[in-house]
């Protein structure tokens, strides 16, 4: 972003109110991001933010379900779905929705594609690499939330924990960044 000269700061403030009002609502247009986040801050409320993340949810069953062929493909379609969520946090600044969503990313992904995943294990190293760092990041943000918030994603957590660590796709990724294998590991890791 572009810094702004002091003298330009000045000028602007000083022209009629009018006339901003104009320049803003031209600049705002251009930022198809900025118009989603003030149509929600201004007009959404809870209700609407759950429908967003519901439909994320209902884009990552169909994604979970089709056959990918690949991991590398599973991967980009797993990026994709990422990138959903990370414009739902951007538009709702819904940050216990960014943990809903990730984790149901990644424990969808692998209960729908766990056989897939067993038979090309041998070409799952980016995969690995992948699905352990958005756990990582999950686990990260997990922690900042009041441990009653927290304990409502126990049996999620350690479903995704336990895959990370006996899937042949993904074990060898989880030792080496360190993820931890269960709930308890994951307080003592985190919760320092």
């Amino acid at each position: 972003m572009a810094k702004i000269a002091k003298e330009l700061k000045e000028a602007i403030c000083q022209m009629p109110q009018k006339e901003k009002d104009k320049i803003l609502l031209r600049l705002i247009a251009k930022d198809e991001l900025l118009i989603a986040r003030l149509e929600h801050e201004l007009f959404g409320d809870e209700n609407e933010t759950k429908a967003l993340a519901e439909e994320i949810k209902e884009e990552v069953d169909t994604m979970a379900s089709y056959n990918h062929g690949t991991p590398g493909w599973l991967m980009m379609a797993m990026r994709t779905e990422n990138g959903a969520i990370t414009r739902h946090v951007k538009i709702t600044k819904d940050k216990k929705g960014e943990i809903e969503l990730t984790l149901y990313l990644l424990s969808q992904t692998f209960k729908k594609q766990e056989s897939f995943l067993k038979k090309y294990a041998y070409r799952a190293d980016k995969f690995g690499a992948y699905v352990c760092k958005r756990m990582d990041f999950a686990l990260k943000k997990l922690i900042k939330l009041h441990p009653d918030l927290q304990f409502d994603y126990k049996n999620e957590v350690e479903f995704i924990l336990t895959f990370l660590h006996t899937n042949l796709a993904t074990k060898g990724d989880a030792v080496i960044q360190d993820i931890p294998k269960d709930w308890e590991g994951f307080l003592e890791k985190y919760g320092k």
